[in-house]
């Protein structure tokens, strides 16, 4: 795709992969809304940002669980940027004792993300057409022993992926819908793990068997499979690589 002058909404875009995420596409000349639900990015990374940047920028607080919140924040982006070509459902938790709020946050608030795209980005309906990028998980292809409702969500986001990135809802849409599902990654969710998984201990000697990616890396499969993915696309990234599955 023709990233520049192009719109990109990005859940859960403050830190960790989501501002890995908007970084990356700020850098090949999109605009960006960061949708979420806690702070804006920090100072420093506001301050390091060029002129061009910073205008390519905005926050909108968003709870993705809320579908009337989340329609508000792409009426937001519409008539801030006057287009969505993008939308990136990244917003994600791991607490496994509210397994309830994860399956609201995870699951819940990505099926939110595509209907509202399918809406606003609909090209038999006054949209450009566009791109929706699930953020997956190893997770969603292999279970997790300790965070079984957090993988439960993340095959669920394999399932929807593949069931929206069909002909079918591209020819009512305009609409491709793909997936960037990364394995362990240096963010703040992996250095909690262990305390919000159900077994803290076993978790904790997990951990020590684990090569987690930088988020860059992730960012990374996110421009690969926007230049190159075709609908219903699953990118895998982890320790050996990015690669289309």
């Amino acid at each position: 795709m023709d990233f520049s002058g192009k719109v990109a909404i990005v859940t859960g875009g403050s830190q960790g992969i989501g501002l890995a995420f908007t970084s990356a596409l700020l850098d090949h000349g999109m605009k960006v809304c960061i949708c979420d639900i806690k702070s804006e990015p920090s100072e420093d990374y506001i301050k390091k940002l060029s002129e061009e940047k910073k205008s390519n920028l905005m926050f909108q607080k968003c709870d993705v669980t809320s579908f009337s919140d989340f329609n508000d924040a792409f009426e937001k982006v519409v008539a801030h940027f006057g287009r969505i070509d993008v939308v990136v459902n990244n917003a994600g938790i791991f607490i496994e004792s509210d397994w309830k709020k994860m399956i609201e946050v995870n699951f819940i608030g990505v099926i939110h993300g595509i209907k509202l795209a399918f809406q606003f980005m609909n090209a038999n309906n006054g949209g450009h057409g566009g791109i929706v990028i699930n953020t997956g998980s190893n997770t969603s292809f292999e279970p997790l022993e300790l965070g079984p409702v957090y993988s439960g969500c993340k095959h669920g986001v394999l399932g929807l992926t593949r069931s929206y990135g069909t002909d079918y809802h591209f020819a009512k849409t305009g609409v491709k819908v793909m997936a960037v599902c990364p394995g362990p990654v240096d963010t703040n969710l992996l250095h909690t793990y262990a305390d919000f998984s159900i077994d803290r201990e076993r978790a904790k000697e997990q951990l020590k068997e684990i090569k987690p990616i930088k988020p860059d890396a992730v960012a990374q499969a996110l421009i690969e499979i926007l230049q190159k993915g075709e609908n219903g696309s699953l990118m895998r990234v982890d320790d050996q690589g990015m690669r289309f599955v």
